[in-house]
């Protein structure tokens, strides 16, 4: 085991307490996957793990306490039974000192896997077994589970699709039951699941249950050939979806410039110069065009961006004495000049055009 991983252990074991790494981290050591997450549970109640943690100046949210290091994000929790559930949030929470009721609290089988200081895997429920078949299954009765918290329906989905991986019999039959309880679900949730989906390399495998489920029509997402890109823009760009989605302000004006390129493209230098590489990167390889072409092109280009133009700015408003909305039209034209070798990017020669050219 990791040193860090166990010092922190070590440090609430020392106080008289249990603590074992559970849930995603140990899912995904055996899975040869690695993770910068760590959740800890442990019977010692939250003020004693904020005496233990002190010096580390954990916060204690709704009785979790977060630390954060280099190397992982950590959330430490108490045992606990959770009971009423009402909005994807339990009314009742009781703390117990009962490992095994944690666990059973917990959504899939393959999240209730314990690693303890030693670095051995404790399996009450099952979990390993799932894991070794390749199968997400509930803890207990799935309809109870998914009634409970509806997210589960796409964590389940998630997992299937990222970590390639089947939906047992019952559960999948649930989750086809219940389907419409996602409307129920806030889009921020919504789409932080569809997000991990869609950044899979396995994304179709995802989509395709979600269409199979009649989830994609409930949350009205329309989708065709979608190609692969490791950009979640990129992904979203090849959807039809509402505007009520809740994409930041610079996630929705990357993927319009991605939409309108996807609709008239062609790879040239004045494109590269007016998109940037990123972006016609993105495109070009959802329209087939190798990434070594693109690269190539990049780098015979004369001039990249303003900021390699040999003439400032303000050195050409002065120049042109025009506003510098005009002035920026014009800077954008000798920059496409260049590219076409009709003009070179020394600024002697760039004065002179704009003196007897612009001028």
């Amino acid at each position: 085991m990791n040193r860090e991983l166990k010092k922190v252990l070590n440090m609430i074991e020392q106080n008289g307490f249990e603590a074992y790494i559970v849930g995603g981290y140990v899912r995904d050591y055996l899975l040869g996957r690695k993770s910068n997450d760590i959740d800890i549970c442990t019977n010692a109640k939250p003020k004693e793990i904020n005496k233990i943690f002190k010096s580390l100046k954990a916060n204690g949210i709704y009785g979790t306490y977060t630390l954060k290091t280099k190397q992982y994000n950590y959330d430490i929790t108490t045992y606990r039974e959770e009971m009423d559930y009402q909005g994807r949030k339990p009314s009742k929470i009781e703390y117990t000192d009962n490992l095994l009721l944690d666990l059973k609290r917990r959504d899939f089988t393959i999240n209730s896997l314990c690693m303890n200081k030693e670095g051995k895997i404790l399996d009450f429920l099952d979990g390993r077994k799932d894991l070794d078949h390749k199968i997400i299954r509930t803890i207990g009765n799935p309809k109870i589970k998914i009634t409970e918290d509806p997210l589960r329906i796409l964590r389940a989905i998630r997992f299937s699709s990222t970590l390639n991986l089947e939906i047992e019999e019952n559960l999948w039959k649930t989750i086809n039951e219940q389907r419409k309880l996602i409307l129920t679900l806030s889009k921020n949730r919504i789409k932080k699941e569809l997000d991990a989906i869609l950044l899979s390399i396995n994304f179709q495998k995802g989509l395709d249950m979600l269409e199979e489920l009649g989830i994609l029509s409930l949350l009205k997402i329309k989708r065709k050939k979608i190609f692969y890109v490791n950009d979640l823009c990129g992904m979203w760009a090849q959807l039809e979806c509402t505007d009520d989605f809740p994409f930041q302000k610079n996630e929705k004006k990357r993927i319009k410039e991605i939409k309108d390129l996807l609709k008239d493209f062609s790879l040239n230098k004045q494109m590269i110069l007016k998109h940037g590489l990123e972006i016609i990167l993105i495109v070009s390889k959802i329209k087939g065009y190798s990434e070594n072409m693109v690269l190539k092109m990049h780098h015979k280009m004369k001039v990249h961006d303003r900021s390699e133009l040999n003439i400032s700015f303000e050195e050409i408003k002065n120049i042109l004495k025009r506003n510098a909305k005009e002035t920026r039209l014009v800077e954008e034209k000798m920059m496409n000049l260049i590219l076409e070798e009709k003009l070179k990017n020394k600024k002697k020669d760039m004065i002179k055009y704009l003196k007897e050219v612009e001028k």
